[in-house]
């Protein structure tokens, strides 16, 4: 991380987190084949280790690069995902070499000073040591011998296997994609999933031309409700921010007037509180329902973490209306926004500009103006100083001759002189140092328009946004987005999904394209370990078995398919297959010494179950921290810890009977001899 240039955060400690199962597995296999070794009869015990760490040396080496290869495509990904995943990719990476380097260096010299051959145990012996040995002994043969059985039926019902892992997996394909067969989808998706930041925001718009204490009021109502729903174990406090400040920091306030107001409200961390920060927003949203009457307001939950992932965006749904003409994009506007609110699981739609601002338009005649020496800029000076003051834009400047102090001088008329209509007719603007009335070269109409226009792709746009309640955001894009199509738009408008649905897409695009670029790498890997492309192949199919558990643990757990979950699932590619790496490799080793490979397949078996199990559980238990989401700021791996865990524990149970199976059958069909010169050529 240091020469990286890498710092301690959110995701350089939750791939540390990830990687703490991985790290021990070389090590595992490492000590468990020197142990059998130094329980064979007649073995010397130097022979023993260095034996048992060449047998393995290719198997541990194989999957340690496996599991590391599959990060080399991250480098492809593309936008705000990349930025995330990136230190993630690093911190489990670098980890994991250094356990490979330690398993191969430190584990046997360890083991050649320190561990002891397998003492037999005394079956009369009642002590409890002996008798938890004993147990454990006859647990683990009994496992080993049960599955040797399963191996040997499997390779006597060949079809059955196959076509029943076959289907299994693609019915738990279904599960994914239930939605292009018309049905609710059973996996939601979405881009990245929630945190709790301990805040969230309200967002409140008056109706257009409301006084600010009537604004003020309206929000001392909004507080009474969030005091009463919120447990007093779980609020901090509330900041009510209410129209527009005076002088240059009017430019940080997301308020376009007095009919504007925010409201912060920051809650008590995650761990001291029983709901989190969505159930809490879920239960003050009701209760403002009929509450404030032509009053628009809009909930933003999270902080500045989600802002920042979603591009600056507040809300995960913002439809984006891009036309030139204001009235007309108006009325769109609105159009869409009640397709939005008639959608299941969209809440909080609300129009982005406030079109019905009141104004006054000021049409300077060019020709008088020109005639008396003025401009355009001058005249629009002239009246903001005079109304507004010169506080924002060219302040005087006094410096005390005594102290040294500078003061800003504000020229502005007194508020006597500037209260209706007809005060701005009587505005007078300076020519050639004469006063000219205002009205003289000016007509002044009252009129309404927006607030500010907001531009994207040089084009006028109109932002509706919305947040997703109850359902993922996936399936209420699309189902938007179907509606959209039907609406006939005018002609010059288009309309588009941004926000968080932009940012998913691109993500998921970059995802798929670096999980299938993981798994050729993966391939390549062990075909130049086992100089073979048929090794490889078999192996391969550990990777499908792997979806299949991935998916029936997001569906299990209530869990979207997000940029998280998806990273877990090209993380567990590069894991379930050392499994068959294991499993193959061996039963290549026992066919070199001339065994059959009747007899090849289910010894091997038998021989790897049991590392290959301490390996997976291993994995699993260092997960489950992260699974379980323990501790403040955790949400984000959440899903990813899901993905594998669900990924290696079907894997391991389908790849322990599928790949021996399909071992024979490719040997059966493409034959082949193994022996001492098949390994070097």
């Amino acid at each position: 991380m240091y020469f990286l240039g890498q710092t301690l955060n959110v995701f350089t400690l939750g791939g540390l987190a990830l990687a703490v199962g991985r790290l021990v597995d070389d090590s595992i296999v490492e000590l468990e084949n020197i142990n059998r070794h130094l329980a064979m009869p007649g073995t010397e015990r130097r022979r023993a280790v260095l034996d048992a760490a060449r047998e393995v040396a290719m198997p541990i080496f194989s999957a340690t690069i496996t599991t590391i290869i599959v990060f080399v495509p991250t480098v492809f990904l593309e936008g705000q995902i990349k930025l995330l995943f990136i230190p993630l990719t690093f911190t489990i990476s670098i980890s994991l070499f250094a356990s490979f380097l330690v398993s191969r260096t430190v584990t046997p010299l360890l083991a050649l000073k320190v561990l002891q051959p397998e003492k037999p145990i005394d079956p009369a012996s009642r002590s409890l040591r002996d008798r938890v040995f004993r147990f454990s002994r006859r647990f683990f043969e009994r496992i080993e011998e049960v599955y040797q059985q399963v191996i040997v039926w499997a390779l006597g019902h060949r079809r059955i296997v196959v076509g029943g892992i076959a289907a299994t997996f693609v019915a738990s394909l279904f599960l994914v994609l239930a939605p292009h067969f018309g049905f609710k989808p059973l996996i939601g998706t979405e881009f990245f999933p929630p945190s709790d930041e301990a805040q969230f925001r309200i967002n409140v718009k008056a109706p257009i031309g409301t006084r600010i204490e009537e604004t003020e009021r309206i929000v001392r109502g909004m507080e009474s409700i969030i005091r009463a729903t919120v447990h007093p174990e779980e609020l901090k406090t509330i900041v009510a921010n209410v129209g527009i400040p005076q002088g240059r920091s009017a430019v940080f306030t997301s308020n376009t007037g007095p009919h504007s107001a925010t409201v912060q409200v920051y809650l008590t961390t995650a761990d001291k509180r029983a709901r989190n920060d969505r159930e809490i927003v879920n239960a003050i949203r009701p209760k403002f329902t009929g509450q404030f009457p032509g009053t628009r307001y809009q909930f933003v939950s999270g902080g500045l973490v989600s802002r920042v992932i979603n591009f600056g965006s507040e809300t995960a749904i913002a439809v984006e209306i891009l036309g030139y003409d204001l009235a007309t994009a108006e009325a769109l506007s609105r159009e869409v926004a009640r397709i939005m609110q008639a959608t299941e699981g969209v809440a909080d739609v609300t129009v982005g500009r406030d079109a019905s601002y009141p104004q006054f338009e000021v049409k300077v005649d060019r020709e008088k103006a020109a005639s008396v020496g003025l401009t355009q800029r001058d005249i629009a000076q002239a009246a903001l100083f005079s109304l507004n003051s010169n506080a924002s834009v060219n302040p005087s400047i006094f410096t005390d001759p005594r102290t040294g102090n500078q003061y800003n001088l504000v020229v502005q008329l007194d508020e006597t002189y500037r209260q209706t209509p007809d005060d701005l007719h009587r505005l007078f603007v300076t020519a050639n140092d004469r006063p000219v009335l205002l009205s003289t070269i000016a007509a002044i109409t009252q009129s309404t328009g927006p607030v500010e226009i907001e531009r994207k792709y040089q084009q006028r746009l109109v932002r509706v946004a919305a947040n997703a309640v109850g359902r993922d955001l996936g399936s209420v894009s699309e189902e938007l987005e179907g509606k959209f199509r039907q609406l006939p738009l005018p002609a010059g408008f288009s309309i588009r999904l941004g926000g968080q649905t932009e940012q998913q897409r691109e993500a998921f695009g970059s995802l798929a394209f670096t999980s299938l670029l993981a798994v050729i790498l993966v391939y390549m890997v062990l075909a130049s370990q086992f100089k073979s492309l048929k090794d490889p192949f078999t192996i391969m199919f550990s990777v499908p078995m792997g979806l299949i558990g991935v998916f029936w643990a997001l569906y299990l757990t209530d869990t979207t398919l997000s940029s998280t979950s998806f990273m877990g699932i090209i993380m567990m590619v590069g894991i379930v297959v050392s499994n068959g790496v294991l499993l193959v490799e061996y039963i290549n080793e026992l066919r070199r010494h001339g065994m059959p490979v009747a007899e090849a397949v289910p010894r091997a078996g038998r021989v790897r179950l049991r590392p290959i199990l301490m390996t997976v559980f291993a994995t699993v238990v260092g997960l489950l921290p992260m699974a379980f989401a323990f501790g403040v700021g955790t949400e984000a791996n959440q899903p990813l810890a899901i993905a594998v865990i669900g990924g290696l524990l079907v894997s391991t149970f389908f790849t322990l009977v599928l790949i021996p199976t399909l071992y024979v059958i490719f040997e059966e069909r493409f034959p082949r001899a193994i022996g001492d010169d098949a390994r070097h050529p």
